[in-house]
């Protein structure tokens, strides 16, 4: 009896040990988990916003949790975003990597290329396109105009009112631009999130065929503005062209203490469109026209296809000047001789001009 016992209770201790063995041994389920994320994208030209539904899985007891797979389920541009009427530019050692509107022939050529997108944009589509198992787009219909300056090995290239139809863009900010400059160039302008804003000004200067630049030694300055001048650009009511109204823009200066009268010219590099005399620190718009010396405009008419900068030089007088050598609406014209007249009042006295103030913009004859 008491080996019988004792056999039993060994049977019943291996029997123990082997189900907590087979305990130990059971196979480890993997577990899942999904959550949801937003991503904000800044760089490029359209910031995004990102909304991704990713599933984890933790393949072992007390192992990493993995990414097993990830879903957008929303993707937009940024709330209160517009790229209307914003300049962008893109610099590159090699013009090639600009997009596929440049064949291998600009190979290794640095290159500048500007883009100022116009304000006809009414409505954007969207559109996500799945390019592969893991990787998506966003596709933008866009159907505006933009101009486009294209700067390579010295040589520039204006294009205007150019199709941008639409834009794909990934999630890291980059941006391939559908454009047709004519000419049979038309295809994508490769546009990289680092993509950096572009001051009016530069813009103004890389677009125009007339810019120069002009500073007189130990004279100070003040501002001068104008309603009738919006990011660089001459509104074309005062152009002399068809589709102008060749009037004069406003002007506004800051007055300066000690002068006498101020000597206002707009200049296109030596062709003068407006001489004018006066004690006010403004003149309306339209206030000037066709009239006698002294009180003279007419307005921009640059050769067809081109881009002039029209500068507005203001003078500030201590006393009336003497002779003035210029020529209205005729080239020939020199900013530096005007200035030195200027500054020899009409008794011969040097110092004359106080200070001065200058306003540029461009105006394109399309």
């Amino acid at each position: 009896m008491k080996k019988l016992l004792r056999h039993t209770a060994i049977i019943f201790a291996a029997a123990f040990l082997l189900s907590g063995c087979n305990a130990g041994n059971t196979a480890f389920e993997p577990r899942h988990k999904t959550e949801t994320e937003t991503v904000n994208v800044t760089e490029g030209i359209f910031p995004q916003v990102i909304e991704k539904s990713t599933t984890y899985v933790q393949k072992e007891s007390e192992g990493a949790w993995e990414e097993e797979s990830s879903e957008i389920t929303n993707w937009d541009i940024a709330d209160g975003f517009d790229v209307q009427e914003t300049i962008w530019v893109i610099t590159t050692n090699d013009a090639t990597t600009l997009g596929s509107i440049l064949d291998e022939t600009y190979k290794g050529l640095s290159a500048a290329l500007y883009i100022r997108f116009g304000s006809d944009l009414n409505d954007i589509q969207k559109t996500v396109t799945k390019i592969d198992d893991t990787t998506s787009r966003l596709d933008l219909t866009l159907n505006m105009t933009g101009d486009i300056v294209f700067n390579c090995s010295g040589n520039t290239f204006n294009f205007y009112d150019v199709p941008i139809k639409s834009a794909g863009v990934t999630a890291d900010g980059t941006t391939a631009l559908t454009v047709d400059l004519g000419n049979g160039m038309a295809g994508d302008i490769i546009i990289p999130a680092s993509v950096q804003k572009c001051d009016p000004f530069k813009f103004m200067t890389e677009q125009s065929a007339s810019y120069f630049d002009a500073s007189f030694d130990g004279v100070s300055t003040f501002e001068v503005t104008s309603s009738t001048l919006n990011s660089c650009v001459w509104d074309s009511k005062i152009s002399n062209t068809s589709y102008g109204e060749n009037i004069s823009p406003e002007l506004t200066w800051s007055p300066v203490e000690g002068a006498a009268s101020y000597a206002v010219f707009m200049i296109d590099s030596n062709w003068l469109h407006m001489d004018v005399f006066t004690t006010e620190t403004s003149l309306a718009e339209g206030a000037v026209g066709k009239g006698d010396r002294g009180a003279q405009f007419v307005g921009p008419y640059p050769p067809k296809g081109t881009t002039h900068t029209y500068s507005v030089f203001v003078f500030a007088l201590k006393d009336e000047p003497g002779q003035i050598p210029f020529v209205f609406d005729g080239g020939g014209n020199s900013i530096f001789k005007i200035f030195d007249a200027l500054d020899t009042d009409a008794n011969g006295n040097e110092g004359n001009v106080l200070a001065y103030g200058r306003l540029d913009g461009n105006f394109t004859m399309k």
